[in-house]
């Protein structure tokens, strides 16, 4: 006993249901695409980090190695702020896909309600035409007998 308008919140419900699965699909590889560029930022930070250390470790070095390592530190340094860049533009994504995430959950929980109302209402008439019917089957046994 359902209704077209039954029918096309349906619908409406499995189309919001797939795009709500494709926005969470869309967001977790965000996530994980986003933890790979900060696991190699980290990697970076590190080399830096050893980089340098190194350069002061060694008590007599060749000018040419002092150039060599310092054009590799700043390389390294110019390297890493176009990494933590790349970072916060992913961040920035993964924050509004969050948001279209959040949308897409809120809009499919509002046609969810309208097909409860629906529903509600639904059953409401079906009620009512039941009793009116079971009134009337009740009125021709109740009619007097002659």
């Amino acid at each position: 006993m359902t209704s077209s308008k039954t029918t096309r919140l349906n619908t409406i419900i499995t189309v919001r249901d797939h795009q709500q699965r494709q926005t969470t699909r869309e967001l977790s590889q965000i996530q994980r695409q986003k933890q790979n560029e900060k696991d190699r930022l980290a990697d970076m930070h590190g080399r830096h980090t050893t980089a340098m250390d190194a350069s002061f470790s060694t008590p007599r070095a060749t000018v040419r190695d002092i150039q060599a390592n310092s054009a590799f530190i700043d390389r390294l340094a110019t390297d890493i702020r176009h990494q933590s860049t790349a970072v916060q533009k992913i961040e920035g994504m993964e924050v509004v896909k969050r948001e279209e995430l959040i949308e897409r959950v809120k809009a499919k929980n509002v046609i969810e309600k309208l097909q409860e109302r629906v529903q509600a209402e639904l059953q409401k008439e079906a009620a009512a035409k039941e009793q009116t019917l079971l009134d009337t089957l009740g009125q021709r046994n109740t009619g007097t007998k002659i």
